[in-house]
């Protein structure tokens, strides 16, 4: 025969699991206004880890998103990025929520710079020295943006008989300032965009069209204005036949 629980008892334990429910609930809601996002550093370099969590850990939902991105990029309490880029930088929101609560956000921004090295050569400024090609010196360089190629170019000009020179920037640098540190020496002008660091270098002698290989070019900022400074960078360029190759070092400063 079956037993039933008297009605009082049945009521008590409806009413205590009731309570219980209301008791957490009302707990978290008080918890979730008081919830930070820590961990998060003014500035990180190029390769750094970011790892962000939060001031208090209540029973709740988190939803985290970046200026970079429509979408969520945590559902949990906290942000881990082992090698960050120039993508991560921007504004990272957190949103808290938990059923019958007011949800809270909170913000902060996260800065990704390329970290600066020194050149390890110091060519003469506005010269290009060449390993089998003639070396140009000149007064100034020009500095702007490239509509053939729709690029940010540091070139030099010189006289006729002698090479031309030009640097170009990635077009991610077209509207903004190119940060100082050094950069990937880029094959073509198809830019890797998942490295913003990159550079790509033409020449062009007695028809030869030389294009730069692998290396780094070394940024910086003199008096507010651009230079790039390169070592040993070797090109290669043909007529149709055997390649010829040179190696160049110099250093450019923006007028």
């Amino acid at each position: 025969m079956t037993r039933r629980l008297p009605v009082p008892l049945v009521l008590l334990i409806f009413t205590l699991a009731g309570g219980c429910k209301k008791s957490q609930s009302t707990d978290n809601c008080a918890q979730i206004p008081l919830v930070k996002i820590t961990g998060a550093k003014s500035s990180y370099f190029v390769g750094d880890t970011i790892k962000l969590g939060t001031s208090i850990t209540p029973l709740g939902l988190y939803s985290w998103r970046t200026t970079n991105s429509p979408n969520d990029i945590s559902s949990t309490d906290g942000v881990f990025i082992p090698s960050c880029t120039k993508y991560d930088e921007g504004w990272y929101y957190l949103a808290v929520s938990y059923p019958d609560c007011v949800s809270h956000f909170d913000s902060v921004y996260i800065s990704v710079k390329n970290k600066v090295i020194a050149a390890p050569c110091t060519p003469s400024n506005n010269t290009v020295s060449f390993s089998s090609i003639p070396n140009i010196s000149f007064g100034s360089c020009n500095w702007g943006l490239d509509p053939s190629w729709n690029r940010k170019d540091l070139s030099a000009n010189t006289s006729y008989g002698y090479p031309n020179f030009n640097i170009y920037f990635n077009p991610y640098w077209n509207d903004k300032e190119p940060e100082d540190g050094a950069y990937n020496i880029s094959p073509s002008m198809a830019f890797d965009q998942n490295d913003l660091y990159t550079i790509f270098i033409s020449s062009t002698y007695q028809s030869i069209y030389f294009q730069s290989g692998s290396g780094k070019v070394y940024i910086s900022h003199v008096g507010g204005k651009l230079r790039a400074t390169f070592c040993e960078v070797s090109f290669s360029g043909d007529l149709g036949g055997s390649p010829y190759t040179t190696t160049a070092s110099g250093m450019l400063t923006a007028p």
